[in-house]
């Protein structure tokens, strides 16, 4: 009788575990980019935590925005997140290979951003220069592709 009862404990705490985790408040982060370059191509929009930014790991989640014939902005939905305090990688891909092009000096030579658009051209940003916190239900973000020569 003791064994059975320690098994019903143990399937107790491990659902009650899975409830917290499937409970925990997520949002919807809109995305809307502006500043597209003229026959430009996709526009790669990636999520970090403060741990991955910057880094060379993968992105939380990300979107590819297609851009529909000369239009300066496109507009997207990221999947639903956690509340929590996330920052955005943006670039738009003009020659389609998938990657943000850089020089010989490693500057970048496509369309680039961060959410809050903090300038950057002369640094990279800190997490918290691009920080955006995500607190409801439905949230929207602004962020404006500029080339280096641009900031």
């Amino acid at each position: 009788m003791h064994g059975i009862l320690g098994v019903c404990l143990l399937l107790l705490t491990f659902a009650g575990g899975q409830f917290e985790e499937e409970s925990a408040i997520t949002g919807r982060l809109s995305v809307r980019v502006v500043g597209l370059a003229a026959n430009g191509g996709n526009v790669y929009v990636a999520v970090h935590r403060e741990a991955t930014f910057l880094q060379d790991t993968s992105a939380l989640t990300s979107m590819v925005l297609t851009p529909v014939g000369d239009k300066k902005e496109v507009n997207g939905q990221l999947e639903p997140l956690v509340h929590d305090t996330y920052a955005l990688a943006v670039y738009q891909d003009m020659n389609e290979n998938g990657q943000l092009d850089k020089n010989a000096l490693g500057i970048p030579t496509e369309p680039y951003a961060f959410s809050n658009n903090p300038v950057v051209k002369w640094r990279a940003p800190t997490f918290k220069d691009a920080a955006v916190r995500l607190n409801q239900t439905e949230q929207s973000i602004s962020i404006t592709l500029k080339y280096w020569k641009d900031y």
